[in-house]
């Protein structure tokens, strides 16, 4: 081959990848300013009705879907989007973020730098302020059995920061150590601290975990988001296709969004009320002065950690009535009746004011013919009322059994 052909090879050679490379460019330049994909969600509304549609954007007061009309927020109770098929699951994360507020968001790195953290992920960026962040776990966190063990060596009141650094396993030691010190910054390779008044940067590969010193959450409130590969709240919640934000704070892409539960902000539990009055009368008459014998008679809402959390159990005959909190719309539980069985049998019935909307299934009923003991759902509208009272009374001639009301809230 001649010099000459050599450089004419060079130069077609050059000129392809060249152009390859304008290609690569240019359709890189078009993807970041395609438009982002439409969702179709599905909406339930606070009267029970359901509107389905391609969801164009979120405000404050308002959701916007195409071609059709506007929707108040304060008339709905959900919105959720729907998946199409085979719709694509979560790699395992390299990083879960944990904070107040129910956050817990996952990705592939964490980054914090002059008060913006940051989290990235294969499907875009999301920012959120350093104070909503608690605790960042560096490899898979999916929980239950998998969360790693220095989560749960954590002191209840921690003195300071904490950085968990991974050491060398031995057969007495854990495999990891809790380092007091006040996290500065999150880089890529480094983790910057302050220890003993002296700036120190820690590789970020023997960092397994970070702990920030912060307030006691409180109890989760406001309205609750799924995302994919999480789940917050806020008490403000604004979506385009480009960008789902939180509380104008929290930036996710819009494509992120699986679900807004606004309900969850709305409801007052019937747990943390007090009743205005209640009586009970059981079967057998006079045993509510009997001690013990009366408390297991009244009714009682079920304790954290029972597998029906804020649960409340009636036994016949008991009467309940609560004072309506203000601006409350709807009235909520499942509940589940007690076990069949000739004399077990409770009745429900629920009036709003001195109005009856609810009762539950006819006691007369063969026993082939009653609902199994699956959830009974109750909604009812309590826009108008100033009093709930709920009512169990043994039925078939019996003592009667005990009902549960899963969950019973009024939703505002």
């Amino acid at each position: 081959m001649n010099a000459r052909a050599g450089h004419d090879g060079s130069a077609r050679l050059a000129g392809a990848v060249g152009n390859v490379t304008r290609a690569l460019v240019a359709g890189l330049a078009a993807a970041c300013v395609a438009p982002a994909a439409a969702l179709d969600v599905r909406i339930e509304k606070t009267d029970g009705t359901v509107v389905a549609g391609v969801l164009e954007g979120i405000g404050p007061r308002e959701l916007r879907l195409a071609a059709q009309p506007v929707l108040a927020v304060a008339a709905i109770r959900r919105v959720v989007v729907v998946a199409e098929g085979g719709a694509d699951r979560e790699p395992p994360p390299r990083v879960t973020v944990m904070g107040g507020a129910g956050l817990r968001l996952t990705g592939n790195d964490f980054l914090w730098q002059d008060g913006r953290a940051a989290i990235l992920r294969d499907d875009g960026r999301i920012e959120l302020p350093i104070d909503r962040v608690r605790t960042v776990a560096f490899g898979p966190v999916r929980g239950g059995d998998t969360e790693p063990a220095w989560l749960g060596a954590l002191p209840e009141k921690p003195a300071s920061d904490l950085v968990v650094v991974a050491r060398q396993r031995d057969t007495e030691e854990p495999g990891f150590e809790l380092v007091e010190c006040a996290i500065s910054a999150v880089e890529a390779e480094q983790v910057a601290v302050v220890l003993d008044e002296e700036p120190i940067r820690v590789n970020r590969g023997k960092v397994v975990g970070l702990h920030w010193l912060r307030a006691t959450p409180g109890e989760a409130g406001g309205t609750a988001v799924e995302v994919g590969g999480g789940s917050l709240r806020g008490a403000s919640v604004t979506w385009t296709p480009e960008a789902l934000e939180i509380d104008g704070a929290v930036k996710l892409p819009g494509r992120l969004l699986r679900s807004i539960d606004y309900a969850a902000g709305r409801t007052v539990r019937l747990a943390t009320l007090e009743p205005e009055r209640k009586s009970v009368e059981p079967f057998f008459g006079g045993l509510t002065a009997a001690g013990r014998v009366g408390e297991f008679f009244a009714p009682r809402f079920l304790p954290a950690g029972a597998v029906a959390a804020g649960g409340l159990v009636v036994r016949p005959r008991t009467e309940i009535v609560w004072r309506v909190p203000a601006d409350s719309r709807r009235f909520r539980a499942r509940l589940a009746g007690p076990a069949s069985g000739a004399g077990r049998v409770a009745t429900v019935t629920i009036q709003a004011d001195d109005r009856e909307v609810f009762r539950s299934p006819a006691a007369d009923r063969p026993a082939a013919e009653k609902e199994p003991a699956a959830d009974l759902p109750i909604d009812v509208d309590v826009a108008d009322a100033r009093r709930l009272t709920i009512t169990v009374d043994a039925a078939g001639g019996g003592p009667g059994g005990p009902v549960l009301f899963h969950d019973p809230v009024f939703e505002k």
